[in-house]
């Protein structure tokens, strides 16, 4: 795992849900994590909870292999299973795109990882938060999303704007929709382009699903 990472980081990596995964730790809000700590992505939940009031945002040293563009190592569904956590779903009051533009690349849920949508930009055209939420992560350690900004809505939804030129914002930065998150960037020679994601329990849906028609 790269220096910077955080649980929400780890857990959108491998399409799982974040509660799962600090439950399956013994980690309380607001999910800290630290140097060397192992985090497990299946098993049995902790008896003993860590709670901590210290900043977030470490890295971590865990025993399965980190996903890459290669990898081909999934997380089954038994074991998303054993500690499901039951919450019932919480609706984002208003969702809006993150920026104006046509989409390039429908949603896909093949793969291990662009489980989501491109949308064509313009020129440094400001990335926008598509909901309130506060930033859960802010960086570049995640292969295959480059400067990447994760936002999480509620304890259901979560969304994520990669392929950044540049991050506006910080990690436990609270944003209201249509915020600046991030400069537009794009992959290669596909530029302004976004990659937009949206998960709801850690499972990626088509953005087209919660986003207004244009």
């Amino acid at each position: 795992m790269q220096s910077g990472d955080t649980l929400f980081s780890i857990a959108f990596s491998y399409g799982l849900d974040y509660r799962n995964v600090a439950n399956i730790n013994g980690i309380d809000s607001p999910y800290i994590i630290y140097p060397n700590q192992k985090i497990r992505l299946r098993g049995a939940p902790k008896s003993t909870r860590i709670v901590s009031s210290t900043r977030a945002s470490a890295s971590v040293s865990t025993p399965v292999k980190p996903v890459t563009k290669n990898s081909t190592e999934k997380v089954n569904s038994s074991s998303r299973s054993v500690s499901t956590v039951n919450i019932p779903d919480q609706k984002v009051s208003a969702w809006r795109w993150p920026i104006s533009g046509s989409v390039t690349k429908s949603f896909s849920n093949a793969g291990v990882s662009s489980k989501g949508i491109d949308i064509k930009g313009k020129d440094s055209e400001h990335v926008k938060a598509a909901a309130d939420g506060v930033v859960v992560y802010a960086g570049n350690g995640l292969i295959g999303y480059g400067n990447l900004v994760i936002v999480k809505h509620n304890d259901v939804y979560l969304s994520a704007y990669a392929y950044n030129d540049r991050i506006l914002v910080k990690e436990k930065q609270s944003v209201r929709v249509g915020d600046s998150l991030a400069i537009i960037g794009g992959k290669g020679s596909e530029r302004p382009l976004l990659h937009f994601e949206v998960r709801r329990d850690g499972q990626p849906i088509d953005p087209l699903k919660v986003l207004p028609k244009q």
